[in-house]
């Protein structure tokens, strides 16, 4: 394996530790454009809310507190989805010692289609979870009945000790388990998930940056490689053909620390543009001071607003209400906004 190619397969697995101590909260860079924090970091529309949390929590290690919530009494988070007449039901699953966490949406009522996209295709978003134990988590997934895309149905190991395979949900989102070899530092997280990153498959890396780093604030992970990777073990976990090829960049989510990386594979097609109700598409929600800049800046992207009514809206919340929209990027993730503008100076 020659230098750049080991170089790639590096940042394609590379872990996700901070410079704190699990007892410590995790933490990131400061913000200083429109991006100020992540709220529930990745959130997968499904089609059975119950088989979701069941893989999530009993599959993956996520911890689910309480019973399904629903939207049936609140018509301003219907609209918020774009999806007035829709039923929404949801429930949020956390990990110890990580920000953020995994909303699990079920939509029904709204005409959605199962996406299946494939790893390749713009749109396509992946959770990677790192895991204190793979063989188990595999294990308990393979339990639930999740198929197993990793060639030869088990974790591929890199030349580095790092383990990885990658799985589905019953949905078809993809999530790929990882365990880091015994020598590296370990993640934030207390329990069995030792942490989280997301992998965002974009027809044009550079334009993706563009939009996330440059207008959107996030910080970058690295310099944006100019060469494609073809690294072996990589086509091995993520199940690609022998000519297949990537380029991948790494951001950083300001204050919680999440890691994005923006994944384009050379000469991938586009698979059709998603909507919010079908099961396989995938939201994040971002913290942002100006919620109205930062749909101006998605839009020019190619962005489309997608909430009720053109324009952010308020939604309740305890006794006030904050401004919210959902936006789907250029390569069909939907983001959540949620405006939180800076804390005024005493």
């Amino acid at each position: 394996m020659n230098r750049l190619v080991l170089a790639a397969a590096m940042l394609f697995a590379a872990g996700l530790a901070h410079a704190q101590t699990p007892q410590s909260p995790p933490t990131g860079p400061a913000p200083t454009g429109l991006v100020v924090g992540t709220g529930n970091f990745y959130s997968p529309i499904v089609a059975n809310l119950e088989d979701a949390v069941a893989f999530y929590r009993d599959g993956v290690g996520f911890q689910f507190m309480g019973e399904p919530a629903n939207a049936d009494s609140n018509p301003q988070l219907r609209a918020m989805f774009g999806l007035p007449d829709a039923r929404l039901r949801y429930q949020i699953g956390r990990a110890p010692g990580i920000p953020g966490g995994v909303e699990i949406i079920e939509v029904s009522g709204a005409g959605g289609q199962p996406l299946g996209r494939q790893i390749q295709e713009p749109g396509a978003v992946m959770l990677i979870v790192e895991v204190s134990d793979i063989d188990a988590a595999l294990a308990r997934v393979k339990a639930r009945g999740a198929p197993t895309l990793t060639r030869g149905g088990k974790p591929i190991e890199f030349t580095t000790g790092l383990r990885a395979v990658v799985v589905q949900d019953p949905a078809g989102h993809f999530v790929e388990l990882v365990q880091q070899p015994a020598s590296a530092a370990a993640g934030p997280g207390t329990g069995d998930i030792r942490n989280v990153r997301i992998r965002h498959t974009v027809a044009n890396v550079d334009r993706a940056v563009a939009l996330y780093r440059d207008a959107l604030g996030l910080k970058s992970g690295g310099d944006v490689p100019t060469s494609y990777a073809s690294a072996a073990p990589v086509k091995e976990v993520l199940a690609l053909a022998p000519a297949a090829s990537w380029r991948l960049a790494r951001l950083i989510a300001p204050t919680s620390g999440i890691q994005i990386e923006l994944m384009e594979f050379k000469d991938a097609r586009r698979a059709a543009t998603a909507d919010l109700a079908d099961p396989g598409a995938t939201r994040i929600q971002l913290r942002v001071a100006d919620i109205d800049a930062a749909v101006a800046a998605l839009t020019k992207a190619g962005g489309t607003f997608i909430s009720t009514g053109g324009k952010p809206l308020d939604l309740p919340a305890g006794n006030s209400t904050i401004k919210v929209g959902i936006v789907r990027d250029p390569d069909d993730w939907f983001l959540v906004l949620i405006n939180s503008p800076p804390a005024p100076r005493p």
